[in-house]
């Protein structure tokens, strides 16, 4: 059983140290997993996590617009939760709407500023589609942004598959943008693109991953040709996407790869490669 206090002042350590006024789920798993206070299950992640949430177990965790919405943890001292002992629904309803105004404005900008990054390193033909579930919850760690400092998992399992001996001179220049850059630009020179299956962090989006697919053929059909191989990284993004991908006649690979994150890197290097290998990239 985990040690729920232990999890509270975890989370209340990191709000201190980041200046952050919240945690989402997907920050908070990982927090958790690295300090060995809750063990993730590859096969439905988040779901400890999501039990504790559900259960009240984390009492001043509120969702931002109701039931079957994203989650958000701050501070357990914090004015800005919802009370647990709140009793009218019409009360909770009141503070779940303010916390979503407080939130709405930035979306625009966050879906701009990402789709901006995303292409000013497009290939002129994507011979290499990389399709990923979502930018993460903390924007400034986008895979396309110069100016990462930490966590920027997916970037950093990806270049180590194709250019492992950069990829180490990068983080040994402590994550130089300059660096970086040439990175992105070998990248986008090879033919490769990444793109995700949303358009902005997962926590803007409450309904289910396969209402997704639509918009997932609509950019594969501008962005491909026949000859484009697509990847689809992390399990999830697999089971959603495989199949409908392959009846609309894409050619996607046939690999369920993991996120190379909370211990998955070495799975992801090993399938990820792969896939690689089944799209003639090392020929």
């Amino acid at each position: 059983m985990p040690d729920v206090s232990k999890i509270i002042k975890a989370i209340d350590d990191e709000l201190k140290r980041t200046g952050k006024s919240y945690l989402t789920p997907p920050e908070t798993n990982l927090l958790l997993e690295r300090k060995g206070l809750l063990n993730d299950r590859s096969e439905r992640s988040g779901l400890p996590l999501r039990n504790l949430l559900r259960q009240g177990k984390i009492p001043h965790a509120f969702q931002m617009g109701g039931k079957g919405s994203e989650w958000r943890i701050p501070h357990s001292s914090s004015k800005n939760s919802i009370p647990s002992n709140y009793s009218s629904k019409k009360e909770k309803r009141a503070v779940n709407n303010k916390s979503a105004n407080i939130q709405k404005p930035n979306f625009d900008e966050i879906k701009t500023k990402i789709e901006s990054a995303r292409k000013n390193y497009k290939p002129d033909i994507i011979k290499y589609l990389l399709v990923a579930e979502a930018p993460p919850e903390s924007v400034d760690r986008f895979f396309y942004y110069l100016d990462v400092k930490t966590s920027d998992w997916l970037f950093l399992g990806v270049m180590q598959a194709l250019y492992p001996s950069k990829k180490e001179e990068y983080l040994s220049q402590k994550r130089n943008s300059e660096l970086k850059e040439k990175l992105l630009i070998q990248f986008k020179e090879e033919g490769f693109y990444l793109i995700d299956l949303l358009d902005y962090p997962l926590s803007f989006y409450s309904e289910d991953l396969s209402n997704t697919t639509d918009d997932l053929v609509n950019k594969v059909n501008l962005l491909s040709n026949e000859q484009t191989k697509i990847i689809l990284i992390k399990a999830n993004v697999y089971d959603t996407a495989y199949s409908v991908l392959k009846e609309n006649g894409f050619n996607v690979m046939d690999k369920r790869i993991d996120f190379p994150a909370s211990g998955g890197q070495i799975k992801f290097q090993e399938k990820f490669k792969e896939a690689l290998i089944e799209a003639k990239y090392f020929n």
